[in-house]
């Protein structure tokens, strides 16, 4: 994304909100929103200067609130609805806005109403999940499933919570050690 100032963030906001067929991708106005936000002190003055409600500034900036996975999609524009990204942001839970987002990119339709009902059927069974999951993954991701019991996944959360990252950020970094340790051990017992 190109570096921002007032008058780059004016010119794409100016440049796409009101056309139908915009030319840049929802996280870029989002991002154009936020810089205006911060350097006008509220969203308020955003929307008077450019001539939208407070509330459509507000959807814009729910785009970066996201998970680092539908921000992608929205990125490529696999994503590229407002309405879309409110009802994804609607799911409390971020594993199942990752499942909605990715089930909804991958569907033919691009109707908010088909997005509605994948949230409502977002509802999947634990296996249906991990499938739809695996089978969305990009190329070159690997991904793992691991199942916790309640005790050890509220225990992540919260440490997770603590240090200010996301749980599967947390896992993955427990991991790197673990074998980082394990490799360690090995080395010496090689040397002994």
């Amino acid at each position: 994304m190109r570096t921002l100032d007032e008058n780059t963030a004016l010119a794409i906001l100016f440049s796409n909100i009101r056309r139908k067929k915009r030319n840049t991708d929802l996280i870029t106005i989002a991002r154009a929103c936020k810089y205006l936000t911060d350097l006008y002190g509220s969203q308020k003055a955003v929307a008077e200067k450019i001539g939208l409600s407070t509330e459509m500034i507000r959807e814009f900036l729910t785009t970066l609130k996201l998970p680092v996975e539908i921000k992608k999609l929205i990125s490529e524009r696999k994503i590229d609805s407002v309405d879309v990204v409110r009802e994804i942001s609607a799911i409390r839970e971020p594993s199942k806005q990752i499942i909605a987002a990715h089930a909804f990119a991958n569907s033919p339709s691009k109707d908010v109403r088909d997005i509605k009902r994948l949230i409502k059927d977002a509802n999947f069974s634990i296996e249906d999940a991990k499938k739809t999951v695996l089978n969305a993954k990009p190329k070159g991701l690997h991904i793992f499933v691991v199942d916790f019991d309640e005790d050890i996944y509220q225990a992540i959360t919260r440490q997770a919570k603590a240090m200010k990252i996301r749980p599967p950020e947390l896992v993955r970094e427990i991991v790197k050690d673990w074998l980082r340790r394990k490799t360690t051990i090995h080395k010496e017992r090689k040397l002994q």
